[in-house]
């Protein structure tokens, strides 16, 4: 959804890639005899090292290949069995064997994690690691350096893109970094020095001072390494408030909770442990629960101020999630300076509900009736890839652009996609407690493992992670107030507005959102700021009334075009729209492609006297006799747009019976029904609320404008708030409204200057 899909455009490289995976399934069970040296396979490695200067290049799009799907290891790694790189069979999972390999190399960073590793018996091989946390986030270096051990768990042994040989590993839980002092060490890669006498004060010193150095990866394994260590009571408790800090900084909140003592404290507990268990709480946006610890906190410990802050920004979450009650100007203005714009608030569900429904599965459903522009769901990304295109794209704290291609689904995007399954895959490895939330999303046929955890770490499938990416992305602005602005700044259709409209690099995952089906007559509408989506009703609802909006903006040319769009989800739009248009003779689409033709030469025209508005009339409504059925029903969606171009040359003129009467025929194409926009004594008022563009506010204006330069103040004053609900709808807030259209007054005061003419 309003994510950049290249899948046509890359379909050559995806074709080439599958003859590429099919000539390697052909020699799938080999052992091959021409590996390359140690000496050459590191060398290799090297001078490509060197050449690229282990920099990242943040202006280059990379393109990757979602490989063929496999599960994750889930069996203990005591009951794998060891083998060698000599026993490895080319394009096989070995299932139920695990290799220990030791790294001779520093690592390479490009999509993946890559160094030179070797066995016990010196054969070396390339390795690739995926999904592994960002260089700014934690370097390459700490992941794999020369001498680091690592056991594979269930090797996939393959022909790598050069045509070389190695193992890709596309599971955080498959891989294992061993100690050197391990057991299952081989001497030769263990420590010539072995350091003696490590008690649980000395362990703990260790991981205060890599707290110190922000090294919390390090902390945490030492401090577990002191938990291991004969220690008091006392002691026990220290370490795990420490690793609780260790835990929170690398945003692991489930095991910084769990440190912390939370649920259970003991009669005194200590400030610490419970300023820990509220950060953890705050981290996994359980704002009750993480109120009660800070009061308990703040009663206990009256005097620590920074309780009572955080207190304060808890009950203002706690508030946001009950009520939907938001400083919209505030995040405005946070989402304009943050980058990435990732907003401290907490999500809010109004009175919507999951349903099953009778023919598209699982959707979204009012529970009571709702008014247009009424808040549906104000909701903060589950996960969030922002890519910074502007001045500062070099910012290490946005993600890279790339191409990401799945052969398999023969589905392309350009954008955020691969940094967003991969900060997704972190999140959930780090908190399985957020996983559930996550896996029930909509994922097609693909079935990910059952089993939660082995060795003590949490099991998340990539490819099961990637789907659920692929079927429930949104494409997403930093605001929907720009894009507002820019689509309202081109002047419409006949004058060259981009059709890609809509299409954006970064994108997010929104749970409650995901939900929400698709209809070209959408009643509810999405918008953005930062990384909350705020989704209003669009028309007036009746309770039971199932939420949707549309994937794509329906195409007013071709319904082939907007069919091959929805595919990528399996199912065709049976909308009103959908199906007049499939209905509509070929002669009758190109009767009205040759209308929009003539009125576009019309609007072309050098100077446009108010006689030339007869002939841009009559087309107008020639246009319109090829309708069979009323737009109330179906939108006329190719007359809006040169009909408002018409109301804006009546209000040029000054025309203000001609400008209320031409707007009125807009929200008519629309399929709005509206009464009082006209010469009767009839009130304004809308009866049935149709589609919304973002060329529907200006639509209001000059409704607004004109009614007040005809002395129907009252009529002018609605469609003001006409026009102000419409912008709620599509900007997600209306603070900004005035700010926005400031211009309105003014015209009705130069209108009334010249006596509003009709």
């Amino acid at each position: 959804m309003d994510v950049r899909s290249v899948g046509a455009q890359y379909a050559e490289m995806m074709k080439l890639q599958e003859k590429t995976l099919l000539e390697a399934k052909k020699r799938k069970g080999e052992r091959p005899c021409d590996r390359k040296s140690r000496e050459h396979t590191y060398n290799k490695f090297m001078v490509h090292l060197l050449a690229t200067g282990f920099k990242e290049d943040r202006h280059q799009v990379h393109s990757s290949f979602v490989p063929p799907a496999y599960p994750p290891c889930t069996t203990p790694v005591d009951e794998l069995r060891h083998i060698a790189i000599n026993q490895l069979q080319l394009e096989t999972h070995h299932r139920g064997t695990y290799l220990l390999l030791h790294s001779i190399t520093p690592p390479n960073r490009m999509t993946a994690i890559m160094a030179v590793m070797e066995d016990e018996n010196s054969d070396v091989m390339m390795v690739q690691l995926y999904q592994q946390e960002d260089e700014g986030n934690r370097a390459a270096v700490d992941i794999v350096n020369v001498g680091t051990i690592l056991l594979i768990k269930e090797p996939y042994f393959k022909v790598m893109g050069d045509g070389e040989y190695g193992l890709r590993v596309d599971h955080l839980s498959d891989v294992i970094h061993i100690k050197e002092d391990d057991a299952r060490s081989p001497r030769a890669w263990q420590p010539r020095l072995v350091e003696i006498g490590n008690s649980v004060e000395s362990l703990k010193a260790k991981g205060n001072l890599s707290m110190e150095k922000s090294r919390y990866w390090d902390a945490i394994a030492e401090y577990s390494d002191a938990l291991e260590c004969p220690a008091t009571a006392d002691q026990i408790d220290v370490i795990k408030r420490n690793r609780s800090l260790g835990f929170l900084k690398n945003k692991q909140f489930d095991a910084g909770l769990a440190d912390s003592g939370f649920p259970n404290f003991n009669r005194n507990p200590n400030d610490k442990a419970l300023y820990r268990a509220a950060e953890a709480l705050y981290g996994l946006e359980n704002f009750g629960q993480c109120c009660q610890v800070l009061e308990l906190l703040c009663t206990n410990f009256p005097h620590n101020t920074e309780a009572s802050k955080s207190l304060v920004r808890a009950q203002s979450r706690s508030l946001e999630q009950k009520t939907g009650a938001y400083d919209f100007k505030l995040l405005q203005a946070k989402a304009k300076k943050l980058r990435p714009p990732h907003l401290d608030h907490a999500t809010y569900i109004g009175p919507v509900e999951i349903r099953q429904t009778e023919f598209k599965g699982r959707g979204l459903f009012v529970t009571k009736a709702v008014k247009a522009g009424d808040l549906l769901l104000c909701e903060k990304a589950f996960s969030h890839a922002y890519a910074d295109e502007g001045a500062d794209a070099g910012n290490k704290s946005s993600s890279k652009i790339s191409i990401l291609l799945n052969p398999g689904s023969k589905q392309g995007f350009m954008g955020t996609q691969a940094d967003l399954i991969k900060l997704i895959v972190q999140k959930l490895f780090r908190n399985p407690s957020l996983a559930p939330a996550f896996t029930t999303l909509y994922h097609g046929t693909y079935e990910g493992v059952s089993t939660p955890t082995v060795d003590g770490q949490s099991i998340v499938d990539t490819f099961l992670v990637e789907r659920i990416v692929a079927l429930n992305v949104f494409g997403c602005p930093v605001s929907s107030l720009d894009s507002h602005n820019e689509r309202c700044g081109r002047l419409s259709l006949l004058h060259g507005r981009s059709g890609d409209e809509g299409a954006h690099h970064s994108c997010g995952i929104w749970r409650h959102a995901s939900y929400i089906n698709h209809s070209c007559m959408s009643n509810a509408r999405r918008a953005f700021i930062g990384n909350m989506m705020i989704v209003r009703a669009s028309r007036d609802l009746e309770a039971g009334t199932e939420i949707t909006f549309w994937y794509h903006s329906p195409d007013a040319n071709s319904v082939k075009d907007l069919d091959k769009k929805l595919k990528h989800w399996g199912f065709t739009c049976r909308c009103a729209l959908c199906l007049d248009a499939r209905a509509t003779d070929m002669n009758v689409f190109q009767k009205r492609q040759r209308l929009i033709g003539s009125l576009k030469r019309e609007f072309e025209k050098s100077t446009l006297p108010i006689k030339s508005a007869e002939s841009i009339e009559h087309l107008l409504d020639a246009l319109n006799q090829t309708y069979k059925k009323p737009a109330e029903t179906v939108p006329r969606l190719l007359i809006w747009d040169p009909q408002l171009a018409l109301t804006r040359l009546y209000a040029m003129k000054h025309k203000a019976g001609k400008t209320v009467e031409s707007a009125a025929k807009v929200l008519t194409s629309l399929g709005f029904v509206v009464v009082g926009a006209d010469s009767s004594q009839t009130c304004l008022a809308i009866v049935k609320w149709g589609l919304l563009v973002d060329h529907l506010v200006e639509v209001f204006e000059h409704l607004e404008t004109a009614f007040a330069a005809m002395g129907a103040l009252e009529d002018s004053e609605r469609a003001k708030k006409c026009a102000k609900t419409t912008y709620k709808i599509l900007v997600g807030e209306d603070v900004s409204f005035q700010k926005t259209y400031c211009q309105t007054e003014k015209k009705i005061v130069e209108w009334k200057n010249l006596g509003g003419r009709s």
